[in-house]
């Protein structure tokens, strides 16, 4: 099977330190096959670290690209909505970091395109297959209604993320427009 081409809207700590080795660690899975970030020095660095990145000008021309299957929204919160609406149209499998949405009408906006869409659309949480995280689900009773959860984690600095994140490029060269 081939790799999956993906393309990342926003490049910051999160794709720097998390998505990007992933993806470089996995080339048998995944290609880097674009980039879009408000920066233009964040763009600039991930293309040359990744050959086979391409630079695009807005997140619009990468989600209708033909040369992306994936589209992974790391980008700010307020532009989450948009970004997945615009990669459903584009009938693209999206991974959407947290949080899917500001509001709950945009969640209930996005809902309402799930009955055409199909292909996968995954919130990115960082805890979701954790042990104890299952672990805390599985004693639940199936009729519990929740309506607030509190954690306490405490993670210790993983050897392969923390070497790879140390270096993360925190920008000045956004256009505030």
């Amino acid at each position: 099977m081939a790799p999956i081409r993906v393309g990342l809207i926003g490049l910051g700590e999160v794709a720097q330190s998390i998505h990007l080795p992933v993806l470089g660690d996995q080339r048998d899975r995944w290609v880097i096959a674009g980039v879009y970030d408000v920066s233009p020095s964040l763009v600039s660095l991930v293309t040359s670290e990744f050959a086979t990145a391409k630079a695009f000008d807005t997140a619009e021309a990468l989600i209708s690209s033909p040369d992306i299957d994936a589209v992974f929204v790391l980008s700010s919160d307020d532009t989450h909505s948009r970004f997945v609406r615009a990669a459903i149209a584009a009938n693209k499998h999206i991974l959407l970091e947290k949080p899917a949405c500001l509001t709950v009408r945009e969640i209930d906006d996005l809902l309402a395109l799930m009955p055409g869409y199909d292909k996968t659309l995954f919130v990115g949480y960082m805890r979701r297959y954790a042990p104890a995280y299952l672990a805390a689900r599985d004693e639940l009773p199936a009729y519990a209604d929740i309506t607030h959860v509190r954690i306490f984690d405490l993670i210790s600095e993983g050897r392969h993320f923390l070497k790879k994140s140390q270096n993360v490029l925190y920008p000045n060269d956004i256009d505030p427009t």
